[in-house]
């Protein structure tokens, strides 16, 4: 008996297209942002007045002639730089999408996640950087080395190459509370998923650190030894060593005029839409004192 199947049906099987777009992995969300000092700004910089810690001197006798000390005052300055990002759809596109909608919302909401991972990078470059101090800013500060563990540090033992450890940990707490930073503010650790996986590796640890450390990296806890650790994978990396920031909200300001989103249609451009998206952002470091620096090698 022949055979009567059709064979060219299969040729003219449709395909179904999903009508929306959804967004590849990536941070949508600040993760920094609201654990520093937030401040609006109008201009292109803006200027910090401080002052210096002031002493009391033991009165010896009686109506004695006023003592005057003169009150070191110093300046600290945020300047601002300017980030943009742009798309642009084609007069044509939303006809020829036919049933899968124009991607404009998903397409906003992708620049509001580039703004935020953006916060988070210009905080970072704060921590670590330079600061412009100064009556006119031009002096640059850089965090000297008694505010950095060393990248080998150990409490006992031959010096080496780590990643993050509970000594470490232990380090930069004590550098935070010899410089007597206010033990009332919230203090922030900016840490990778390397150094999370470095901390349950650690043979340092105790079976109750290790639970602590444990519940930590599964999310269920934010906080230890003190500090809340906030994961950011910007972190910056030299080689195999990347730096780890320890810090308070009040040592670093982000001066921020906010996300502006703009959609035009482009005349000169076939009359295509324009999304774009810009920001005016800057931070800087308030006081080294207030800052620690951890070195963790990811290669050990």
């Amino acid at each position: 008996m022949a055979n009567n199947v059709l064979t060219q049906i299969p040729d003219y099987f449709t395909t179904q297209f999903d009508a929306n777009w959804k967004h590849l992995v990536q941070q949508k969300n600040s993760r920094l942002r609201e654990y520093v000092t937030l401040d609006s700004i109008q201009g292109k910089e803006k200027s910090y007045n401080q002052l210096d810690v002031a002493s009391m001197a033991l009165i010896t006798d009686r109506s004695v002639t006023t003592r005057i000390t003169d009150q070191v005052m110093a300046k600290r300055w945020a300047r601002t730089q300017q980030y943009d990002t742009a798309k642009l759809i084609d007069e044509w596109d939303e006809a020829l999408l036919g049933d899968v909608v124009l991607p404009t919302s998903p397409i906003v909401q992708s620049h509001g996640a580039a703004y935020s991972r953006t916060c988070d990078k210009v905080i970072i470059d704060a921590l670590g950087g330079t600061a412009a101090t100064g009556a006119t800013g031009s002096t640059n500060t850089a965090l000297p080395s008694t505010q950095k563990v060393a990248v080998n540090y150990v409490e006992s033992g031959t010096a080496a190459n780590s990643g993050l450890t509970i000594a470490k940990l232990r380090a930069a707490k004590f550098i935070l509370d010899s410089n007597d930073v206010d033990e009332e503010e919230e203090r922030i650790i900016v840490v990778s998923a390397k150094q999370l996986q470095d901390l349950l590796r650690t043979t340092e640890v105790t079976s109750g650190d290790y639970n602590t450390v444990r519940a930590l990296v599964d999310g269920s806890l934010n906080t230890y030894m003190g500090f809340k650790f906030r994961r950011s994978q910007q972190l910056p990396k030299a080689t195999a060593v990347r730096s780890v920031y320890v810090y308070v909200k009040s040592g670093v300001v982000l001066a921020e005029r906010g996300l502006k989103t703009h959609m035009d249609v482009r005349a000169d451009l076939s009359h295509s839409l324009q999304i774009r998206s810009v920001a005016s952002l800057g931070a800087v470091r308030m006081e080294e004192k207030k800052v620690v620096e951890i070195p963790c090698d990811e290669g050990a």
